[in-house]
């Protein structure tokens, strides 16, 4: 995409996210965890939910959220869609540049920020997680939270490496958040918290 043509094209799905956001039903199948509201935290989800980003981030508004986004001109995209609901960026990748990005988290975390990182990303593979997340909560000192859009229908499943999930306006969008995990977990641990809330699918799902 064209520079020029960003704030257009961030205009209009920002808009479309905000009737999503305006007439889904929105679900918990676990509460948040009790230190949400009490100070920052890092949020972990796989790349296939990032659209969910603005629900999970809203028990811990107090602290603004910020993640780590692409320098790419998709990158730019997402940044400005995510500055529509007060949510920042510090700029990296995984080239050397993500060490800027990094140290730019760490930055706001002790000034008070929440952040998110998406451990599959940028490019998977889906639902495995890399060492970021981890090293990032050992780095911060931050409680590191697995939350998943686990599911949601009507829905979009674009044929990308995430299979990313586009709910549609009036959609049931159900949420799941996992207790925090240790500052010594690994990305094996965090792959397996993480997979381990698409399994609430198998349970019983709210229907009010």
């Amino acid at each position: 995409m064209h520079p020029r043509f960003i704030p257009a094209a961030a205009w209009l799905l920002a808009g479309y996210t905000r009737v999503v956001f305006a007439t889904c039903r929105v679900r918990h199948l676990t509460p948040p965890p009790s230190l949400m509201g009490r100070g920052p935290v890092l949020l972990a989800l796989w790349h296939q939910g990032i659209f969910a980003v603005p629900l999970l981030a809203a028990p811990n508004a107090k602290y603004p959220l910020v993640g780590l986004m692409s320098p790419s001109r998709d990158g730019q995209l997402t940044r400005a869609i995510a500055a529509r609901y007060g949510i920042g960026a510090a700029v990296g990748s995984s080239s050397r540049r993500s060490v800027v990005g990094v140290r730019e988290l760490v930055r706001l975390a002790r000034s008070g920020h929440s952040l998110f990182l998406t451990p599959d990303g940028p490019r998977g593979p889906a639902c495995v997680a890399k060492e970021g997340a981890t090293a990032l909560a050992k780095l911060t000192g931050l409680p590191l939270i697995p939350a998943a859009m686990v599911r949601a229908y009507p829905k979009l499943a674009f044929n990308s490496w995430d299979t990313f999930w586009l709910p549609l306006p009036f959609a049931k969008v159900y949420v799941a958040w996992g207790q925090p995990l240790p500052p010594n977990t690994s990305a094996a641990q965090l792959t397996a918290a993480l997979n381990q809330l698409a399994l609430l699918l198998e349970k019983p799902l709210p229907t009010r």
